[in-house]
């Protein structure tokens, strides 16, 4: 699949607002390309919008495995040994935009290439949501373990790479994954502040374990600390251009997450004409041109931008709130999976979880802290979900909470103290200042002072979205 006419009309027709930061990256100044540099830019701009989620994975995997380096809201561990987040996340964590504040997460990059792993995970309480979600460097969800899928109960599952003929022990379910590189992505859920312990002993039972080392007697297998280090490590040439890095990950993430047969065949054999070889695993920097670097550093700029433009655009619009069928398994719309890795790494599938942005108001305008907010659920038209459902609030500029003095980050079906009307409906107050009356300050989110999002998250949803039935209400400014 091409991506230049898509990228095209975006280049065409695309905005930017001046007061973006951080994540959010302007377009850079394009001049005019021509010759030998528009060639490497279009090129370019293809490569970085189809190769950003595979890059992305291997820093992640490579900063997510450093257990030496305390990260807080950031679980540390080796491949293929779990690290978990033992508190709800707040403020303070900005390694990745738009994270939840409703579970406790547990991560783990695994690599199979040496022989399967088996993932054990224990009995749970009837009130109990967790979910064990596996998603391949491209960020596709391929499986899931737990409440909504397998059940409550104790359960073991072969994690199983590509190519693998061998055979599993009595009682273990396979799993095969797409490539040897993948996640495991756990969220226990956690039913209020009073329940964090609760929800850490179920983290303290999910186990990893090497297939020849299973079932043997003894302790929790220790990772191959020397294997881990190995897969992630690598260094950068003293005379790479910073500008043109991207693409020297991009060759290594390569080796690792191959293109897809088939399916990526004409972006793949267009990185030969712009430093690739040796299958794309090597990127010859040297004998490009001067106006090819520029092409190719202007590209990765550019291609960032068009990400975030797709982020704030994309799916289904409701009620001004935007969510997208495709979340979690996003094939070949390349823009829309590298979007979703910079903005909403390891998001849920539908079916397990959806996810509704929400960034402006029902009269078309953008959120903004200057101003108040109500949003009114009547009685009968709360979500619809077999789990839980919130609200959170994140900053425009890059995807974090926003620190307030109540220390709320989302609100929802389990907030402490939310109140009803006497109807039964409910009225959610979005803004900076506190409210002034005791049940509205139940009910209240606060907001920046500036520009602002939300994310309003259905886990265990019916099919009363996709059918139409159901519709969250939109947010209202207050006269």
């Amino acid at each position: 699949m091409n991506l230049l006419p898509v990228t095209l009309a975006i280049l065409l027709g695309s905005s930017w607002t001046a007061s973006a930061a951080d994540k959010r990256t302007a377009p850079p100044e394009l001049g005019d390309l021509a010759g030998a540099e528009a060639k490497a830019f279009y090129l370019g701009l293809d490569a970085v919008i189809w190769g950003y989620p595979a890059v992305f994975f291997e820093d992640l995997m490579l900063e997510r495995t450093q257990p030496e380096i305390v990260r807080k809201g950031n679980p540390q561990s080796l491949v293929n040994q779990f690290g978990h987040v033992r508190e709800l996340r707040g403020p303070e964590f900005t390694q990745i935009a738009t994270p939840n504040n409703d579970t406790l997460y547990s991560q783990a990059f695994c690599d199979v290439s040496r022989e399967p792993l088996i993932l054990s995970v224990p009995k749970v309480d009837d009130k109990r949501y967790y979910a064990m979600q596996f998603w391949d460097p491209n960020g596709d969800t391929f499986g899931y373990v737990g409440t909504r899928t397998t059940g409550r109960e104790v359960g073991h599952y072969g994690l199983v790479g590509p190519g693998w003929k061998g055979e599993l022990p009595a009682g273990v379910k396979r799993i095969d994954c797409p490539y040897n590189g993948f996640v495991s992505w756990g969220r226990t859920g956690v039913n209020g502040p009073e329940d964090v312990p609760n929800a850490r002993a179920i983290q303290d039972q999910l186990l990893l374990t090497p297939l020849s080392r299973f079932g043997k007697a003894g302790a929790p297998v220790v990772p191959d600390e020397s294997f881990s280090r190995q897969r992630v490590t690598f260094s950068v040439p003293e005379d790479l251009p910073e500008e043109l890095l991207f693409f020297f990950k991009l060759a290594r993430a390569l080796r690792f997450t191959p293109p897809k047969a088939g399916q990526d065949d004409v972006i793949a054999a267009s990185l030969a004409k712009i430093g690739f070889k040796d299958g794309n695993t090597v990127f010859d920097y040297h004998h490009l041109t001067a106006g090819q670097k520029r092409g190719l550093a202007k590209a990765y700029q550019f291609g960032q931008h068009l990400m975030d433009v797709e982020a704030e655009t994309t799916g289904q619009t409701v009620r001004g709130w935007r969510w997208s069928p495709k979340s979690g398994i996003l094939g070949t719309d390349y823009l829309f999976r590298a979007a979703w890795a910079k903005w909403f790494t390891g998001g849920n599938a539908p079916e397990e979880a959806i996810y509704m942005d929400g960034r402006n108001d029902d009269t078309g305008q953008p959120f903004d802290g200057k101003k108040r907010y109500v949003m009114h659920f009547e009685k009968e038209s709360l979500p619809k979900v077999s789990a839980f459902w919130s609200i959170s609030m994140y900053h425009l500029s890059d995807g974090s909470f926003v620190e307030n003095s109540i220390k709320r980050y989302s609100i929802g079906d389990r907030t402490p103290g939310l109140t009803a009307n006497e109807d039964g409906s409910l009225t959610l107050y979005i803004q900076h200042d506190p409210p002034e009356s005791a049940t509205q300050k139940a009910n209240w989110l606060p907001a920046p002072k500036g520009g602002f999002y939300l994310n309003l998250r259905l886990y265990g949803p019916d099919d009363s979205l996709q059918t139409g039935v159901w519709a969250p209400p939109p947010v209202t400014p207050v006269k």
